[in-house]
Protein backbone atom coordinates (compact mmCIF):
# COMPACT_ATOMS: atom_id res chain seq x y z
CA UNK A 1 0.00 0.00 0.00
CA UNK A 2 1.35 3.38 -0.65
CA UNK A 3 1.50 6.29 1.53
CA UNK A 4 -0.67 9.28 0.68
CA UNK A 5 1.08 11.90 -0.50
CA UNK A 6 2.46 14.67 1.63
CA UNK A 7 3.30 18.39 0.36
CA UNK A 8 6.69 18.40 0.39
CA UNK A 9 7.31 15.06 -1.42
CA UNK A 10 8.25 16.37 -4.64
CA UNK A 11 10.02 19.61 -2.94
CA UNK A 12 13.81 18.64 -3.82
CA UNK A 13 14.94 20.28 0.02
CA UNK A 14 12.42 17.71 2.08
CA UNK A 15 13.89 16.42 5.31
CA UNK A 16 13.63 12.41 4.27
CA UNK A 17 15.96 13.44 1.03
CA UNK A 18 18.37 15.88 2.76
CA UNK A 19 18.67 13.72 5.42
CA UNK A 20 17.91 10.28 4.52
CA UNK A 21 18.20 8.13 7.63
CA UNK A 22 16.01 10.52 9.40
CA UNK A 23 12.98 8.62 7.83
CA UNK A 24 14.34 5.42 10.43
CA UNK A 25 14.47 7.93 13.71
CA UNK A 26 11.16 9.64 12.97
CA UNK A 27 9.20 6.35 12.54
CA UNK A 28 10.18 5.64 15.93
CA UNK A 29 7.38 7.58 17.31
CA UNK A 30 3.65 6.13 16.01
CA UNK A 31 1.49 8.04 17.97
CA UNK A 32 -0.79 10.77 16.57
CA UNK A 33 -0.54 14.31 17.09
CA UNK A 34 -2.87 16.95 16.85
CA UNK A 35 -2.59 20.79 16.06
CA UNK A 36 -4.55 24.09 14.32
CA UNK A 37 -3.40 24.70 10.56
CA UNK A 38 -3.51 23.85 7.21
CA UNK A 39 -3.40 21.15 4.84
CA UNK A 40 -2.37 19.33 1.31
CA UNK A 41 -3.71 16.23 0.40
CA UNK A 42 -5.18 15.73 3.62
CA UNK A 43 -2.56 15.91 5.64
CA UNK A 44 -0.82 18.82 7.80
CA UNK A 45 0.83 21.78 5.65
CA UNK A 46 2.27 24.50 8.22
CA UNK A 47 0.60 24.54 11.27
CA UNK A 48 -0.52 27.36 12.74
CA UNK A 49 2.25 29.52 14.44
CA UNK A 50 3.05 32.64 16.93
CA UNK A 51 5.70 34.74 17.97
CA UNK A 52 7.80 33.79 20.71
CA UNK A 53 11.53 34.58 22.28
CA UNK A 54 12.57 31.52 20.54
CA UNK A 55 11.38 32.20 17.44
CA UNK A 56 7.76 31.32 15.74
CA UNK A 57 6.13 28.33 17.69
CA UNK A 58 3.75 25.92 16.70
CA UNK A 59 1.37 23.88 19.82
CA UNK A 60 0.83 20.43 19.14
CA UNK A 61 -0.66 17.64 21.62
CA UNK A 62 -1.32 14.02 22.06
CA UNK A 63 -4.52 14.49 22.05
CA UNK A 64 -7.41 16.50 20.12
CA UNK A 65 -8.54 18.85 22.88
CA UNK A 66 -6.95 22.02 22.31
CA UNK A 67 -5.66 22.35 25.76
CA UNK A 68 -2.00 22.55 24.72
CA UNK A 69 -1.81 25.51 23.09
CA UNK A 70 -2.57 29.11 24.80
CA UNK A 71 -6.24 30.13 25.04
CA UNK A 72 -5.45 34.14 23.94
CA UNK A 73 -3.90 32.04 20.37
CA UNK A 74 -6.64 32.40 17.75
CA UNK A 75 -6.41 30.73 14.90
CA UNK A 76 -8.96 29.92 12.15
CA UNK A 77 -7.27 27.03 11.15
CA UNK A 78 -9.02 23.06 11.47
CA UNK A 79 -7.50 20.92 13.97
CA UNK A 80 -5.02 18.32 11.99
CA UNK A 81 -4.29 14.99 13.08
CA UNK A 82 -0.51 14.06 11.81
CA UNK A 83 2.55 12.24 12.85
CA UNK A 84 6.13 13.01 14.04
CA UNK A 85 7.13 12.80 10.58
CA UNK A 86 4.79 15.09 9.16
CA UNK A 87 5.37 17.45 11.96
CA UNK A 88 9.15 17.29 11.38
CA UNK A 89 9.16 17.45 7.45
CA UNK A 90 7.26 20.23 7.66
CA UNK A 91 9.30 22.07 10.78
CA UNK A 92 12.14 21.71 9.02
CA UNK A 93 10.80 23.74 5.45
CA UNK A 94 8.84 26.28 7.31
CA UNK A 95 11.34 26.55 10.47
CA UNK A 96 9.71 26.62 13.89
CA UNK A 97 9.65 25.63 17.03
CA UNK A 98 7.96 22.42 18.18
CA UNK A 99 5.75 22.35 21.24
CA UNK A 100 3.65 19.15 22.56
CA UNK A 101 1.72 19.54 25.63
CA UNK A 102 4.16 22.48 26.53
CA UNK A 103 6.70 20.63 26.09
CA UNK A 104 9.11 22.19 23.67
CA UNK A 105 10.62 19.52 21.57
CA UNK A 106 12.52 20.52 18.79
CA UNK A 107 13.54 24.14 17.25
CA UNK A 108 13.75 23.78 13.95
CA UNK A 109 14.47 27.53 14.01
CA UNK A 110 17.35 27.62 14.98
CA UNK A 111 18.23 24.90 11.86
CA UNK A 112 16.91 27.48 9.51
CA UNK A 113 20.79 28.25 8.31
CA UNK A 114 21.22 24.38 8.01
CA UNK A 115 18.55 24.06 5.76
CA UNK A 116 19.31 26.80 3.98
CA UNK A 117 23.06 26.06 3.57
CA UNK A 118 22.08 21.96 2.51
CA UNK A 119 19.58 23.63 0.10
CA UNK A 120 21.99 25.80 -1.76
CA UNK A 121 24.24 22.83 -1.83
CA UNK A 122 21.98 20.47 -3.36
CA UNK A 123 20.46 22.88 -5.87
CA UNK A 124 24.37 23.89 -7.00
CA UNK A 125 23.87 27.60 -5.59
CA UNK A 126 26.96 27.64 -2.97
CA UNK A 127 28.13 24.14 -3.21
CA UNK A 128 29.62 22.73 0.20
CA UNK A 129 32.80 20.76 0.47
CA UNK A 130 31.31 17.16 1.08
CA UNK A 131 32.74 17.11 4.43
CA UNK A 132 30.33 19.97 5.53
CA UNK A 133 27.46 18.71 4.14
CA UNK A 134 28.26 15.83 5.58
CA UNK A 135 28.17 17.39 8.89
CA UNK A 136 25.83 19.43 8.92
CA UNK A 137 23.04 16.43 7.82
CA UNK A 138 24.86 14.93 11.00
CA UNK A 139 23.79 17.70 13.04
CA UNK A 140 19.90 17.78 11.73
CA UNK A 141 20.45 13.99 12.84
CA UNK A 142 21.48 14.53 15.95
CA UNK A 143 19.05 16.92 16.85
CA UNK A 144 16.29 14.66 15.24
CA UNK A 145 16.87 12.03 17.61
CA UNK A 146 16.95 13.52 20.50
CA UNK A 147 13.92 15.44 19.92
CA UNK A 148 12.60 11.74 18.73
CA UNK A 149 13.78 10.02 22.02
CA UNK A 150 12.11 13.39 24.23
CA UNK A 151 8.98 13.17 22.45
CA UNK A 152 8.91 9.36 23.12
CA UNK A 153 9.54 9.80 26.76
CA UNK A 154 6.97 12.66 26.79
CA UNK A 155 3.62 10.44 24.91
CA UNK A 156 4.93 7.60 26.51
CA UNK A 157 4.03 9.85 30.05
CA UNK A 158 1.31 11.02 28.43
CA UNK A 159 -0.47 7.89 27.38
Amino acid sequence: MTAPRFWSDDLDADLLKVVPRAAGVLDQVTAPLWTYGGTTHGRLNHPSVWGSHRGPVAYFGADDSGAWKPDSYWTAQPLVECTWAEVARDAWVHSYVIVVDWVPIWNAWLLGGTFMRLMYDLRGWTPLPAREADRLRGKVLASLIAATEQLREHVGAVA
